[in-house]
């Protein structure tokens, strides 16, 4: 199918709504949604590199910098400075970072909240996987690259 109406303008659509709402949520927060994301991300997996998280969350590096450099600027996240040549700095949240995270969260939930309102549970249900479908179509191949280089090869045949 293609044209108005297929199901990838729909969903664009629908990004650009929630992108909307996330972004009128976050602002009393001073938050942007790429700072909410990587803020969130750092809080889960603290101490990756920027070019790492910059693959996880699908971004380029330097949109990633620049994002990172502004919640560095506002004291929620912190660089670890290493000696090692070529390794790149840890980047954490500072406890500033985290209070800010946890409210922001609780708005973001709220956005999520609206979008499955009208829905029944079984419906959200499906929901999430037929993304997770959809998802699988588009790999992340910037992110599998980078995990196979993070493997040392002493350990690449070990499993999980």
């Amino acid at each position: 199918m293609s044209g108005i109406g297929n199901t990838t303008t729909h969903i664009q659509t629908l990004r650009r709504a929630i992108d909307a709402a996330e972004r009128q949520a976050l602002a009393p927060h001073r938050l942007t949604v790429a700072g909410f994301e990587l803020l969130d991300l750092l809080s889960r997996d603290p101490g990756i590199s920027a070019v790492w998280a910059a693959a996880r969350i699908g971004v380029t590096a330097q949109s990633t910098g620049t994002v990172l450099f502004r919640l560095s600027e506002a004291g929620l996240v912190t660089r670890e400075i290493t000696n090692r040549v070529g390794r790149p700095a840890a980047i954490r949240p500072t406890p500033a970072g985290h209070k800010v995270l946890l409210a922001a969260r609780e708005v973001v939930d709220e956005v999520d909240d609206r979008f499955t309102a009208a829905m029944r549970p079984g419906e959200v249900g499906e929901l999430d996987r037929l993304l997770g479908v959809g998802l699988a179509a588009f790999p992340n191949e910037r992110l599998d690259r980078i995990r196979a280089g993070a493997v040392p090869a002493t350990s690449a045949g070990a499993t999980a």
